[in-house]
C-alpha cells in the first residue's frame, strides 16, 4: 500500500451571509500578508540589504495570533486560514532565495540605478514578496480540518470552521474511498464564481501494468503533437480563435480613464474572455490525456524546454496557447494512477534527424524541411510522424517494466 495526496475542485454554491463570510476570510488572508511584507520590507531597510539571500530566521516575525490582537475583525475569520498565509508567506522567500539569489536586479532597475543614480526599492528586486492587490490577485484562503471541522454532509453540503450552515456545492464525482480530507482551500475567479479544492489523504496498492501498448508523442507547433500511430491531435487553438474579440476589448480598455468604473466594468469583460481561454484549453488537455492514459500502458514523450522555446517570437503567442506543459502534467498523474509510466527523452537526442527505418542521421535537416528523405535507404515520411516513431524506438529501452 502507498500513500498518495490529491486535489479535487468543485463549484461552490454559497448562500448571501456565507459569501458575505468568504469574501471577509479573502480580505483578511490578503491583509495579513500584506502585514508580513510590510514587516518584512522593514527589517530589510534595516540591515542595508541590497541583494543576494535573505536570512528569514534572523528576522523578526509575529505569529498571526500577536497581529490579530490590533484587528478585531480579524478573529471572526479561522485562525488556520491566517496560519497558511504565514506558511505561504514563507515559501515565498524560500522560492526568492533559491531562485533569485544573484540575479535580483532587474534590467530597468539596474539602468535606473547607473544613469540616474536612483536607489532602488524593494519592489525592483525579481522574485521579491510584494504586496497582494484586491483587483489583481485571485481571492483565495486555504485551512486545514482538524478533527471533523472540515467535512462532507449527505454528498451536498460541505462544512468549515467558523461557519453555522455548511455550505452547498456541485458535487460532480466521488473522493477515493476511505479518503481523509486534509485541507481545502477556497477561491473566487473573475466571473465571481466561487471553487473549493479538497487536498485528500488515501492508501492505493501499489499498481505495475506490463508495458505491452506503446504510444510515442513527438511535439508540434502546429498540431499539438504527431504519435508514433501517425495520428495528429489537432489542437482547435481556442486563444486564436477569439484573439480578434480580445483585441477590441483590450483596445476599448486602452482609451478609458484609468481605474475608473468604466475601466473596472470593460476589465472585467477582459478577464472573462481570458478566462473562458483558459477553461476550454484545461478541458481539451484533460480529455485528450484521459484517453491516452486510458488506452495504452507508456507513453514516451521529447523532454523539450518549453521555457527556451517560448522565448522565441514566432512561436511564443502558439506555444502559451496549446499549454503542452500543462498537458506532461495531466498525462503524468493519469498514468501513475494506473500503473502506468510517462517516460522522457533527453531533448539532445535528434529524433528528427534520425531515419525511422535505417538509423541514419541527417545533419543537413533544416526546420522548414517538413518531409524526411533519407540519403541512405531511400525512405521518405513525415518529418513528425519520423520523430514519433524515433522517439517510442528510443524510450522502449527505457521502461522500468
Amino acid at each position: 500500500m502507498i500513500k498518495k495526496n490529491k486535489g479535487y475542485k468543485f463549484r461552490l454554491k454559497p448562500n448571501r451571509e456565507q459569501s458575505l463570510y468568504l469574501e471577509k476570510a479573502f480580505g483578511c488572508s490578503r491583509k495579513m500578508y500584506n502585514l508580513y511584507v510590510d514587516i518584512l520590507y522593514k527589517e530589510l531597510e534595516e540591515q542595508n540589504y541590497i541583494s543576494g539571500k535573505i536570512d528569514y530566521k534572523s528576522i523578526k516575525l509575529p505569529t498571526p495570533a500577536v497581529i490579530k490582537r490590533d484587528y478585531d475583525y480579524m478573529k471572526e475569520i479561522d485562525s488556520l486560514a491566517f496560519a497558511n498565509v504565514q506558511l505561504d508567506f514563507m515559501e515565498a522567500i524560500k522560492k526568492y532565495n533559491s531562485e533569485y539569489d544573484g540575479k535580483t536586479y532587474c534590467k530597468k532597475a539596474r539602468k535606473q540605478k547607473e544613469t540616474l543614480g536612483k536607489e532602488l526599492t524593494f519592489k525592483d528586486l525579481k522574485g521579491m514578496p510584494t504586496f497582494k492587490s484586491k483587483r489583481k490577485n485571485q481571492n483565495s484562503f486555504t485551512t486545514n480540518n482538524q478533527k471533523g471541522t472540515v467535512s462532507i454532509v449527505n454528498e451536498k453540503y460541505v462544512k468549515i470552521p467558523k461557519l453555522k450552515q455548511s455550505i452547498r456545492f456541485v458535487n460532480h464525482r466521488q473522493l477515493p474511498e476511505n479518503s481523509i480530507i486534509k485541507s481545502v482551500t477556497i477561491s473566487k475567479d473573475c466571473r465571481n464564481h466561487y471553487y473549493i479544492s479538497f487536498t485528500v489523504e488515501y492508501y492505493i496498492e501499489e499498481k505495475q501494468k506490463a508495458s505491452n501498448i506503446i504510444l510515442g508523442l513527438d511535439y508540434s507547433q502546429h498540431d499539438f503533437f504527431v504519435d508514433s500511430e501517425g495520428r495528429r491531435a489537432n489542437y482547435p487553438k481556442y486563444y486564436r480563435k477569439l484573439e480578434n474579440k480580445l483585441k477590441k476589448e483590450q483596445q476599448k480598455l486602452s482609451r478609458k480613464v484609468l481605474k475608473s468604473n468604466n475601466w473596472i466594468k470593460e476589465k472585467m469583460k477582459i478577464s472573462k474572455i481570458q478566462n473562458k481561454i483558459s477553461e476550454q484549453r484545461k478541458d481539451w488537455l484533460h480529455k485528450k490525456s484521459y484517453n491516452l492514459a486510458k488506452n495504452y500502458d507508456a507513453i514516451i514523450i521529447e523532454d523539450i524546454n518549453l521555457r527556451a522555446l517560448g522565448q522565441c517570437l514566432k512561436l511564443g503567442k502558439s506555444l502559451a496557447d496549446n499549454g503542452f506543459g500543462m498537458f506532461r502534467n495531466f498525462l503524468k498523474y493519469k498514468l501513475e494512477d494506473r500503473g502506468k509510466q510517462l517516460i522522457k527523452v533527453d531533448k539532445w537526442f535528434p529524433s528528427s534527424k534520425t531515419c525511422s527505418r535505417c538509423g541514419s542521421i541527417n545533419e543537413n535537416l533544416q526546420l522548414s524541411d517538413r518531409i524526411y528523405k533519407c540519403e541512405n535507404c531511400g525512405c521518405i515520411i513525415d518529418r513528425d510522424y519520423n520523430a514519433a516513431l524515433n522517439i517510442k524506438e528510443a524510450g522502449s529501452s527505457l521502461l522500468a517494466w
